[in-house]
Parts: structure tokens; sequence; C-alpha cells
């Protein structure tokens, strides 16, 4: 079979049965004289024999790969189809070779819904993880030989993932076992990690999601004209929506370094967890003279509302995969998200510059 592991909640509806810590699949064929028995073990590793019924023993002569009689053709035939109709119903292709590569590829789907695509025609087992918002891959898994690595003369074949670290850190990332610098990449902000278990999971995923960190698009500065700010907004502290719906022109206590002109994105905190509001800064740093309910000695700012977005436009998820993170207090936007927005936000247009 080829390589495969089982998805074990459909195995029972197949028609397996479990016993003793496996699964079982026993199919007849060719008139009841042979049987295909298919077994499954509780981590999804799957093996098979064929069983001559007639002789009460584990039939071979179809694994022969010298050429074969027509019976011993029609035999192999009919097993693999039995096989394939399993592999059809019940598996799940792996993307890679090891079991460590994997297990990581399976916890990156779990965390972010990455799954890898293989961009080198002449080396199809090589599989790139992109960060969605840009298309940068932060992990590339491919197969080279050990003394490709280590300078030695092993010519055994490894699995490796290449992954982008802070170049600051490379000399005592080096120091660690399992750990080289980087096949085929900049050694200056790449490193190669053995996927043969002596790194651990955990510490490579960490080294993954700081790889996909790096490469993910950064806060944008405009040089010229409106920087782009996003700031949250508690719905059980301040209730926005209201104010909204009853002033387009609201002041809010000043945030960082927000001026006159700047946009700005208001992010509604849980349980909305989105960009609701997106606002033109009409006065920035102004004296306080008892507005709203922000305390007199400090300072505000005066926004005027341009735009209420659905929350599915930019949800938490959707941020984070554009490069913003968590929104504890004004942070600049990413260009990924200001894209977003300019599309959402037609009149007026937000003046997108120098992007």
């Amino acid at each position: 079979m080829s390589r495969q592991i089982a998805h074990l909640p459909s195995l029972i509806p197949f028609g397996f049965i479990f016993s003793d810590g496996r699964y079982t699949y026993r199919e007849v064929f060719m008139e009841g004289q042979f049987e295909a028995v298919v077994e499954v073990d509780e981590a999804g590793q799957l093996s098979s024999y064929v069983w001559d019924c007639e002789m009460e023993e584990v039939y071979t002569a179809h694994l022969v790969t010298a050429p074969a009689g027509a019976f011993v053709g029609q035999v192999r035939e009919s097993y693999q189809s039995i096989l394939a109709r399993v592999e059809e119903a019940c598996c799940i292709a792996l993307p890679f070779s090891k079991d460590q590569s994997n297990r990581i590829a399976q916890l990156i789907k779990e965390k972010w819904g990455d799954l890898p695509d293989y961009p080198f025609a002449k080396s199809p087992e090589t599989g790139a993880f992109r960060h969605p918002a840009n298309s940068k891959w932060y992990a590339l898994v491919t197969q080279v030989k050990r003394g490709q690595l280590d300078g030695s003369a092993d010519q055994e074949l490894v699995e490796i993932v290449n992954l982008k670290v802070d170049g600051r850190e490379i000399a005592e990332l080096l120091s660690q076992s399992g750990i080289f610098p980087a096949y085929h990449m900049s050694k200056k902000t790449w490193v190669s990690v053995l996927l043969d278990e002596t790194v651990e999971d955990q510490m490579v995923f960490a080294f993954l999601e700081k790889s996909r960190y790096l490469v993910g698009p950064k806060s944008y500065k405009a040089e010229q004209g409106p920087d782009y700010w996003v700031i949250p907004a508690n719905p059980k502290v301040y209730d926005i929506d209201t104010e909204f719906a009853e002033n387009k022109v609201v002041y809010w206590p000043q945030k960082s370094t927000i001026q006159a002109g700047d946009i700005v994105a208001i992010y509604v905190t849980a349980p909305v967890q989105a960009i609701r509001y997106v606002c033109h800064v009409l006065g920035a740093n102004l004296e306080n003279h008892g507005q709203s309910d922000i305390p007199t000695d400090k300072k505000v700012m005066q926004v005027e509302l341009l735009a209420q977005l659905s929350d599915d436009v930019l949800p938490r998820a959707r941020m984070m995969d554009l490069g913003v993170r968590a929104v504890r207090g004004p942070r600049r936007l990413t260009e990924g998200v200001i894209e977003v927005l300019s599309a959402e936000v037609k009149k007026p247009p937000l003046n997108y510059q120098n992007i």
C-alpha cells in the first residue's frame, strides 16, 4: 500500500472489526479461494496480506517481481483492487515520508489550516508551507544526505525542515543538536532542523511559529500621508455601537502618536473580536473640555466614522493571517489589512498611498 495513514473513524463503517487493539478487515475474492486481510493499529498504521483459504496459509506468489502466470496476475490485480477501495474510503495520504514530518504537518494544519504545496518538479518530495497573507514560505520540508548537513561522508537520506530565524540567534541555535546551517538557503537567517526525532516536536513547532511570524507582513508606516492604526474597544466597558449610531463624530482618548489625518480601525473585543469601525482622525492631542466620559486630565482625539464593517470581513482569525496579532493597545496595521479596508471603504475612499 502507498504512504497512507488510516482515518480511524472511517474504519468501522467500512467494515473493519476492532479487537485486541487492532482493526481488521477481511474480504474473500476469486470465488472464495483467497482472502484479503487489512490490519490497522491504533496509531493508524496499515499492513495487509493475502490468505490462501484452501491451503490455510499466507499466499506470497503475488509478491514476486519476476514475470508470473495469468493466475498469479489475477490474484495480484484482485488484491490491489481491494486495497485501493480501502485506501479511498479509509485513508489519508501523508504529505511526507518521515513520521515526525507528518506530525508537524498535522500540527500546522490544526493551528493555521496551512497545507503544503510542492513547488519543485524535480524534487517532488519537497513541500513548502506558505504564509497566507503574502505566499512567502516559512517552512520547507525536503530530503538531503546527512553528510550535506554535517560535512561527513554519511550518505543516509534524512528529512529536514528549513526555518527562518532571527539572525542574532544563529550561533546559539547551531550549537544545539539536530540544527544545522540552512541547506540551499541563506545561512544568515535560515536553519535546517532534522526531523528524525532529534529535536522534540514542541521545539520544532516553536521554531515554526517564529518562522511564520518573521516571514509574515509587518506593520506599515507611511513615509508620507496618513498612518493606519487599529485600537481596541471593549463593549463591556463602552457602548461603542450606540455612540456611533447617534454620532458620526466622537471624541476618543488620545492614543500613541496618532495624528490628524490618520486612519483608525476600531477592533471590538470579545465577544465580537473583529474590526467593526473605520474612522478618519479629524483632530489629535486636543484639550479635553469634558467630552464624553473621558477624564479631563487626558487629551483627546476627534474621529469621524467612515464605515461600519460586517464582523465577518476582518475577524480576529483573518487579522492574524494578515499579520495583526493581539490588539491590546494602539498598533499600526499591516499592508494586508489596509488593502482589505481600502476595498471595503468606498465613500469617502481611504487615502492609500505609497503601498
